[in-house]
């Protein structure tokens, strides 16, 4: 009597369900993957240097992103950390050394291929900063 009279809520709820777990099953899959490809993708060469932008002479973080996987990366996410005197996070910037909508170099990094990046940073840096820092990159997205 039950069933009968719930049948097609009862129905509802089980397709929802399984909708909703196969939204998670695939999400999990996705995720795998980019961590994957993530792990392939290394910065290198990382160093504070001056340079010049925009005909300024200014202090920037300089180094080589390398795609050693399979896929298109469009995007690369790097967060860096400023460190103090007690070697502690005292500011936290991204930047992007590979981003489809920049104006200078919007290309996307195909595997096997390296790029160099520099960014000003005198705007951005502490003023407990002790010239030393921490990069990572923590996000990539796939063409």
């Amino acid at each position: 009597m039950f069933f009968r009279r719930y049948r097609t809520f009862v129905i509802l709820v089980l397709v929802f369900a399984i909708l909703i777990s196969l939204i998670f099953f695939f999400q999990k899959i996705k995720r795998d993957e980019l961590n994957n490809q993530l792990a392939k993708v290394k910065l290198q060469s990382l160093r504070v240097g001056t340079g010049m932008s925009n005909g300024v002479l200014g202090t920037a973080i300089f180094g080589v992103i390398n795609n050693k996987g399979e896929k298109i990366v469009s995007i690369a996410e790097m967060n860096v950390e400023f460190l103090n005197e007690n070697g502690e996070a005292s500011k936290v910037h991204k930047f992007f050394p590979v981003n489809k909508f920049s104006f200078t170099e919007s290309l996307p990094l195909k595997p096997g291929q390296s790029r160099e990046f520099g960014f000003p940073i005198d705007d951005i840096v502490p003023e407990d900063w002790d010239g030393t820092f921490k990069a990572k990159l923590t996000e990539i997205i796939l063409k």
